[in-house]
């Protein structure tokens, strides 16, 4: 294949899950010459992490694994609650909590009393509206996930994202704004959602992290005004903003070659795709979603499985006539046996696939064990699929 071929990266999410099997996967693309190559790196949520750990420092490979090994072993946890529990942040959250606990209870009172009023036939218009004030009366500007961006000020300082170190690398950092239910992207070229328009401010890195990781079941959403320029005209937003999971938990969106700028923000279509996948692959059905929430878990896990395997089709539909020049797919629960060949000593998928995706501290011989899958996956594709890459 040709120099000139432009490659784009996506790094999905996952938590600290991804960032092991990423870093295999950028370590093999690194020994083979390709990470060097990409012009534009897509991330969500855990892959943003050490996306924006590659960006944001123009260092040697090694110095920036070195860096990531640090942080998992670390994790990020015990960082989100210093910041929660030692700041100044803390009676705020203690009385957001607090608010949206007793706006909660107001809300689900006047519904019931919706439903009651309902049966008697009289119209409930009045109380509809004060549900909807009630479900959300004031921005939440403190939160755990305030919290999390302040750990994140630790490894990214004041740096906004359009200051990407590494030359000729662009960056598009992936989260979902909720109130239009479109993508939002932090981006190195421009951030912002189509509905809404462009930021006129580049948002900090440790924002655009921290906002991507936010998974909703976990860390509350972004809440917050922020000022766009659509078509010309300047206007404020509220935006409730949350991981990009929601939305694209693959990351390669951005990078399709019939995306436009006219409509989509941070559009960079490439030639040739890498999609780095840590999801875990077919459920063993072992499971029993009984109660609230491992139905509300279960219910995310096969919208994430079901918008992966659409967006696999794509990929295949798209280099089968030609709109991709080709991609690769290295993917944490491949089955083994469906690989063009499974190498003597791989890291067998049982051994990965159902790693926490948190952030905790990751002890060593996990990190091993999903760096090197990764790593193993993304050199054995090159090899059968793309040797001239």
């Amino acid at each position: 294949m040709s120099d000139r071929l432009s490659i784009g990266l996506a790094l999905s999410g996952g938590g600290s899950r991804a960032i092991a099997f990423h870093l295999g996967c950028m370590r093999a693309l690194h020994d083979r010459g390709v990470l060097g190559r990409v012009s534009i790196i897509s991330a969500v949520s855990g892959g943003s992490v050490i996306a924006a750990l590659y960006a944001y420092y123009d260092e040697p490979f090694p110095e920036f694994e070195a860096r990531v090994l640090k942080l998992l072993r670390r994790g990020l946890v015990w960082g989100i609650v210093r910041q929660t529990l030692f700041s100044i942040e803390t009676l705020a959250i203690l009385a957001a909590w607090g608010t949206s606990g007793a706006a909660a209870f107001v809300g689900a009172f006047i519904k019931l009393l919706i439903r009651l009023i309902g049966i008697f036939g009289v119209s409930a218009l009045f109380l509809s509206r004060m549900a909807e004030i009630c479900a959300a009366p004031l921005p939440r500007f403190a939160s755990r996930t305030t919290a999390f961006e302040r750990h994140l000020y630790t490894l990214f300082g004041e740096a906004t994202v359009d200051q990407v170190a590494r030359r000729g690398l662009h960056l598009s950092i992936n989260a979902t704004e909720l109130r239009t239910g479109t993508a939002f992207r932090f981006g190195s070229k421009e951030s912002g959602c189509w509905r809404l328009g462009r930021l006129l401010t580049p948002p900090h890195v440790a924002r655009a992290v921290a906002a991507s990781a936010a998974f909703p079941a976990f860390l509350p959403a972004f809440d917050q005004t922020l000022r766009f320029r659509k078509n010309g005209e300047e206007r404020e937003h509220r935006v409730i903003i949350t991981d990009g999971g929601v939305y694209d938990n693959l990351g390669i969106t951005c990078l399709l070659p019939d995306r436009s700028a006219d409509w989509s923000t941070n559009a960079h279509p490439v030639d040739f795709i890498i999609a780095c996948d840590a999801g875990p692959g077919m459920p063993t059905g072992s499971d029993r979603p009984y109660f609230w929430g491992s139905r509300m878990l279960a219910t995310i896990n096969t919208i994430h499985r079901r918008t992966h395997s659409l967006s696999y089709n794509l990929l295949h539909r798209m280099a089968r006539t030609g709109e991709l020049r080709g991609f690769l797919l290295p993917y944490l629960g491949q089955i083994d046996e469906r690989l063009p060949y499974c190498p003597a000593d791989l890291i067998p998928r049982s051994a990965t696939f159902d790693y926490p995706t948190n952030f905790s501290p990751m002890p060593q011989s996990a990190i091993d064990a999903l760096s090197l899958r990764g790593e193993q996956l993304t050199r054995l594709l090159l090899d059968h699929h793309a040797p001239a890459l």
